[in-house]
């Protein structure tokens, strides 16, 4: 068996979470490119070059009080899918938010999300002694809403029509995962 080129920080069945590194800015930017994965993200219309997502790993790739951001990688081949992050963590109240983005479309619809939230979220309540963890996304985001349920996360509100996108309005959720039920 090869040597791992990636230091694992969680472990999971089918993935893990790792660091992300410099050179992975050239595929991150392959993924924030697509606009159908951007709007689903909340980022209608955004688009992003290689020079922001090399910025944005220098920024937000390295550990900081209030966000913690992992590549999220496939134990079989070590080929990395996506990043997933705690932000806005506030460790005296115990809550921070979290996001995810699966940016190999392959990759949909594997339970590779799912597994990466459930890892993100005991790193969570482990080491850093959370409470609650919350997370918004839009209604039209009906596969990310259904893998957030099985992965523990229980509605928590709604913004009505909050986010319009292609000329419909559609609602934020928030959603919620707190340590009792987790």
């Amino acid at each position: 068996m090869s040597e791992r080129s990636r230091p694992v920080i969680m472990a999971g069945e089918k993935v893990f979470l790792s660091h992300v590194l410099a050179e992975d800015a050239s595929l991150l930017a392959q993924w924030f490119a697509d606009l159908e994965f951007t709007a689903l993200l909340g980022q209608q219309g955004r688009s992003y070059t290689l020079e922001q997502e090399q910025q944005w790993i220098r920024e937000n790739a390295t550990a900081c009080d209030d966000q913690r951001t992992f590549a999220i990688v496939l134990r079989d081949g070590e080929r990395l899918i996506g990043t997933c992050s705690l932000s806005n963590i506030n460790l005296l109240h115990g809550i921070a938010e979290l996001g995810i983005a699966i940016g190999d479309k392959t990759a949909w619809g594997q339970g590779y999300g799912r597994e990466a939230v459930r890892l993100l979220a005991t790193y969570g309540f482990r080491y850093l002694n959370l409470y609650n963890i919350r997370l918004w996304l839009h209604s039209f985001n009906e596969r990310a809403y259904r893998s957030y349920l099985r992965a523990g996360f229980r509605e928590a509100g709604r913004l009505s029509g909050a986010t319009l996108f292609d000329g419909r309005r559609y609602d934020r959720i928030l959603m919620e995962l707190v340590r009792e039920e987790g």
